[in-house]
């Protein structure tokens, strides 16, 4: 696989797992998500499009699960491009000042205020960047608004460095910062898990599981130490039911979680004899034979 063709499949699961979150917590609520969505007839697409069609603000229950930033805008449309690997520069300021241009005229959406358009950012923007593009940090931590008439158009939202309120740690499973991740599934297992629908925790399962406990080639952004995967890894299996735990792992990947010790403690004498082949036993037989002619 070429270093080209490795990199759009990082992108794409990446973009996956962050646009199928906005859908599985936010369409229950009312409103419309889709991912990869064509700004013109043909490429390119926008990574993630909110629209509110039944209100004219967001309801309590939207405003539960959409971060700082988006939860403050009034406009209908809103478009996120998400940065995961790269950083915020001129480049992705003019993707993103495209993708305005080409959704309001796709969507002959008049005002200009119905479509407000977000760079989400899981680095945290360089100061040099902030300070050339005239971004200035807003009451809200991880938020920035640009002075500038182009930038103004685009605010950034910084996920490493979104405060911790609820609405906030959803979203920060996808920051850089192993710190900020590990904190977020903490805190998403701890208080939030048990108020989320049950889609919604089928996705947390999924996606902690996969991509941040299997991690692998295009999933080990965050270099997680096996120390951290083995904590995150047990954390998160106590959230199974018996029956999912079984269904979703293999059994290697269970008894991986402890020591042979451990294992043994809860077999009696008579279950492991009782599943030993004939071979086995002869091999177990001999074994004491050569033993007791040891010791006697």
């Amino acid at each position: 696989m070429t270093d080209t063709e490795q990199q759009s499949k990082s992108k794409t699961l990446w973009h996956d797992w962050f646009g199928n979150l906005f859908k599985v917590s936010l369409i229950p609520t009312g409103l419309d998500v889709a991912t990869d969505v064509p700004v013109m007839k043909q490429l390119p697409e926008a990574d993630i499009v909110i629209i509110r069609r039944f209100s004219k603000r967001w309801t309590k229950e939207q405003l539960k699960r959409l971060p700082d930033g988006i939860r403050h805008t009034r406009a209908k449309h809103v478009l996120i491009e998400l940065k995961y690997t790269e950083s915020i520069n001129t480049d992705a300021i003019c993707q993103i000042g495209g993708y305005y241009k080409f959704y309001k005229i796709n969507q002959k959406l008049k005002p200009s205020n119905q479509l407000k358009c977000f760079l989400v950012s899981s680095k945290t923007p360089r100061k040099s960047t902030l300070k050339r593009f005239q971004y200035h940090k807003t009451r809200y931590s991880g938020v920035y608004k640009s002075r500038g008439p182009i930038c103004g158009l685009f605010p950034i939202i910084s996920l490493n460095d979104l405060s911790n309120a609820p609405h906030n740690i959803l979203f920060k499973l996808f920051a850089s910062k192993k710190k900020e991740t590990l904190n977020a599934s903490n805190k998403v297992r701890d208080g939030l898990y048990d108020q989320l629908p049950g889609s919604l925790q089928n996705f947390l399962n999924d996606y902690i599981k996969k991509c941040l406990i299997k991690g692998g080639i295009t999933m080990d952004y965050l270099n997680l130490t096996q120390e951290d995967i083995k904590k995150l890894r047990k954390e998160w299996i106590e959230v199974y039911t018996t029956e999912e735990l079984l269904a979703n792992h293999s059994p290697s990947e269970i008894l991986s979680n402890f020591s042979p010790t451990e294992v043994l403690s809860y077999i009696s004498q008579d279950q492991i004899i009782a599943n030993l082949s004939v071979d086995q036993l002869k091999i177990l037989a001999e074994k004491l034979n050569s033993r007791i002619q040891v010791n006697s």
